[in-house]
């Protein structure tokens, strides 16, 4: 006879060091994305201001900078996701795993199509365009805090590179044992990895004994 609940879950293993690597790389890449936007908005605000110093008569278009203020505000929020999964993943739970390559995968798409822009060459001046642009660039260079070049190139070639090899290592077979979820069902038999434990109180349940 068979008494309690019909399943009892299995207690997880010990995090493994993929899974432990894979979370310290999403933190890396979350803090470095959230790195590039505090560079990005200070360069942004410098020459903001440098432009109307300058007093030419053009001025920076709403909608630029609002779509500038939009992506900042976009991959800020994505930055403090990719660290809240760093944190969760290490419980075990496989759909924080999806939800790390889901949003890892359109993350990395995302700044790929990036990059694809930035590399294009920057469109000629207008003909009625009078602003000394030489003059702002020096001005604009004089009121950026110098943490900001070296914090925007550090960042540059970690955020995108940790986030690619952290959701890689949680692909690998350590991760999918991890992941995997292991229960005691009556009637059943149930492999039992080294360092599982089983609950007491397994009335009625077979257990095997696996070779890890």
């Amino acid at each position: 006879m068979t008494t309690g609940s019909s399943k009892a879950q299995v207690s997880r293993r010990a995090v493994p060091a993929v899974v432990v690597g894979s979370s310290l790389l999403l933190a890396l890449s979350g803090l470095a994305r959230l790195g590039q936007v505090a560079a990005e908005a200070v360069t942004q605000n410098a020459y903001l201001k440098a432009h109307e110093a300058v007093g030419t008569p053009s001025a920076f278009a709403a909608l630029p900078m609002a779509f500038l203020m939009g992506v900042g505000l976009v991959v800020s929020l994505g930055a403090l996701v990719v660290v809240v999964l760093a944190l969760v993943n290490l419980g075990g739970w496989n759909w924080t795993r999806i939800v790390t390559w889901v949003i890892g995968g359109v993350t990395l798409a995302v700044a790929g199509g990036w990059l694809a822009l930035r590399l294009i060459p920057t469109p000629p001046a207008e003909a009625g365009d009078r602003t000394d642009w030489d003059r702002v660039d020096a001005i604009a260079g004089q009121w950026i805090p110098a943490w900001v070049e070296p914090v925007a190139t550090f960042t540059g070639y970690v955020a995108s590179p940790a986030l690619l090899v952290s959701v890689v290592l949680l692909a690998l077979p350590p991760a999918n044992a991890f992941y995997r979820r292991r229960r005691l069902v009556v009637g059943q038999p149930l492999l039992v990895l080294p360092g599982d434990m089983i609950p007491r109180g397994g009335g009625g349940l077979r257990v095997e004994r696996g070779d890890g």
